[in-house]
């Protein structure tokens, strides 16, 4: 007999609608948001989405100041330094696994991933672009086939990806070089290329705390 299982809490949904609103990039870094706003917009009322930001600011992404309110994070370089170097710690682990465990279910989210970022470039739309860039990443982490590993990425990840978002929005010729990078991480991938694999994940990653030194001098944070 399959258990029941339960919907999501609302809670959970309201800090699932937050969640992708930062990550797409509907507020800007930094800015501040208030519960009874929020509420008005998601037509609820304050105490889920008081609860939901009391879990983004676990995840990183809302910074509560006393006195003054909660904020989306605004991450010094530092900051985006240890998030790239913890994204890809994971995403070589699982590449690996990936590769060695569930190569064919692999490389099929990888094109599916791929055709979706270019048609997101051939119409221009970096937020199309970011979508398909999510998917892609995502494709690596679900072939390893580690429930525990996938957990901790998804909880964990939010923060980089609103910052890779909010670049991708100020400059869209970052989409080229993403691309390829993404290209030559699937032909490695498809050769089982372990090893040229990691190196590209880790290159690629570092790309994204170049390109916010680049174009921030180091902000005052906000972030937990």
């Amino acid at each position: 007999m399959k258990p029941i299982s339960l919907p999501k809490s609302l809670m959970e949904l309201t800090a699932d609608r937050i969640r992708e609103a930062i990550i797409d990039g509907e507020f800007e870094l930094g800015s501040k948001v208030s519960e009874q706003s929020l509420a008005d917009v998601l037509g609820i009322s304050r105490s889920p989405v008081r609860e939901a930001l009391a879990l983004l600011q676990i995840e990183g992404l809302i910074h509560v100041i006393a006195k003054r309110g909660s904020f989306i994070f605004k991450p010094d370089i530092k900051m985006v330094q240890d998030l790239c170097e913890h994204r890809a710690i994971l995403e070589t682990a699982c590449v690996q696994h990936a590769i060695d465990r569930n190569h064919n279910a692999l490389i099929h989210g990888l094109q599916q991933s791929i055709d979706r970022m270019q048609r997101a470039i051939d119409s221009n739309a970096a937020d199309d672009y970011a979508k398909g860039d999510v998917q892609f990443h995502l494709a690596i982490i679900d072939a390893s086939e580690n429930a525990s590993i996938a957990k901790i990425y998804t909880r964990t990840i939010g923060p980089l990806l609103a910052v890779r978002t909010h670049l991708l929005s100020e400059k869209t010729a970052h989409l080229g070089r993403s691309m390829d990078d993404h290209l030559t991480l699937l032909d490695a991938c498809t050769r089982k290329d372990v090893q040229h694999a990691q190196a590209i994940i880790t290159n690629h990653v570092s790309h994204l705390l170049e390109a916010y030194s680049a174009q921030h001098d180091d902000p005052t944070p906000i972030h937990a």
